[in-house]
């Protein structure tokens, strides 16, 4: 065992500070692309902190991740956010379920900045029922064929790569029939992209895919065939996580950086733009509300990593941080509405600003949904965390086969 593997947190941290300081650029400098950050941190030892060093990490532990991006909240530097699905979901995801040939194929370059992931999860007709997948993967000899459709996929767009859940099995029942597969999303032939427009009038960063029998290798297999729920449910795991700011995505505070939306800081705003309009008495507690939630919930967020690391928290502790995430940024943004009044919702010209107040409330809405709807967490929270009563799930143990033949009947 070498000097850095039993680095401590506070050694490592005075060691990162030193290289913030010197070579990470400023929020308001000039604007840094996410895979050049990405391949800063890797040329310097500081990309996938968490992970080891044989994929291309630092060997550490999500300890030392947390020490390196609080300083460089602390420092106000711009860090890799564009790639926090890839580095705090798929990412991990591929190290808990992937073949040894897989983890050393996808994640150096993940790492890198060289590729981006995304996950393809949702499909048009499955709302929130995620284990009734129905884009067909089947075997082909020595390949996989790949058919159907996903959406809602954030940045597939951009990405490299896609950790696809897909219907390999149909006479299984749904959660025990599915698989999971990686799949290249630029130059392949049979895959179509297409980019959905928000409700605040802006083309957004989700994306709808169509697979029309696409070619696969086996080995890009994560896991085994027909156990591509368990694989999902690790995913769900990293991605509520990473929602909820804790575990391999967490980034630092955000109530920094260049979308200061939320947090200590916008309360000021507000409070400003209140007094400017006489409004306080109406809007002043529910400002103060929200200055209160910018200051706990990182701490909730500090408790439950700690509590992941000593093992006092076990279980689906990132949905709770991410029920509490959404619940607080939308009430964060509706008191700034308040607030501002009618300056919330109007601006100059004929572009939509993103950075305008109502249009960050349109776009805050997407947080109820994303990383599962704000009553999946609930159930989560109910059934993992309480020990409540599971929900009634009576197509569990039917083969998927007659799942559908009974919805087609009704």
């Amino acid at each position: 065992m070498n000097a850095q593997e039993t680095e401590s947190v506070e050694a490592f941290r005075a060691r990162a500070a030193r290289w913030i300081e010197r070579d990470l650029p400023r929020w308001n400098d000039e604007h840094v692309e996410t895979r050049d950050l990405q391949r800063l941190l890797f040329d310097h030892g500081f990309a996938g902190i968490a992970f080891p060093r044989a994929y291309g990490g630092a060997g550490l532990t999500l300890d030392h991740q947390k020490a390196f991006y609080d300083e460089a909240t602390a420092q106000d530097r711009q860090v890799p956010t564009g790639n926090r699905v890839s580095i705090g979901m798929l990412g991990p995801t591929i190290l808990d379920h992937g073949s040894e040939d897989a983890q050393l194929r996808f994640l150096p370059p993940l790492l890198r900045g060289d590729t981006l992931w995304v996950q393809l999860l949702s499909e048009p007709q499955g709302g929130s029922d995620m284990a009734g997948a129905t884009t067909r993967l089947t075997r082909d000899g020595d390949t996989y064929v790949l058919h159907g459709s996903k959406m809602w996929s954030s940045g597939a767009h951009e990405a490299d790569f896609g950790l696809c859940l897909c219907r390999s099995d149909w006479d299984a029942p749904k959660h025990r029939g599915l698989s999971m597969i990686a799949v290249p999303l630029k130059g392949v032939p049979g895959i179509t992209i297409q980019q959905t427009r928000s409700a605040s009038g802006l083309t957004s960063d989700f994306s709808e895919e169509f697979f029309d029998n696409v070619v696969l290798p086996i080995e890009y297999l994560i896991g085994e065939e027909n156990d591509g729920w368990a694989v999902a449910q690790t995913l769900l795991l990293h991605e509520r996580n990473t929602v909820g700011n804790i575990g391999y995505g967490y980034l630092g505070r955000r109530d920094r950086g260049p979308k200061r939306m939320f947090g200590g800081e916008p309360a000021m705003r507000s409070l400003a733009a209140a007094r400017r309009r006489s409004a306080l008495d109406s809007v002043g507690e529910a400002i103060v509300e929200t200055y209160i939630e910018s200051v706990v919930a990182p701490l909730t967020s500090t408790r439950v990593m700690a509590g992941l690391r000593v093992g006092t928290h076990s279980g689906r502790w990132g949905s709770l941080t991410k029920l509490q995430s959404t619940v607080a940024a939308q009430a964060s943004v509706r008191t700034a509405l308040a607030a501002w009044g009618a300056d919330g919702v109007i601006w100059d010209g004929e572009e939509v600003q993103y950075d305008n107040v109502g249009t960050t409330w349109l776009e805050s809405r997407g947080g109820t949904i994303s990383g599962g709807t704000n009553e999946m967490q609930r159930n989560i929270i109910s059934e993992r965390l309480l020990g409540l009563p599971r929900e009634s799930a009576p197509d569990r143990d039917v083969p998927f086969s007659e799942v559908l033949r009974n919805a087609r009947r009704v």
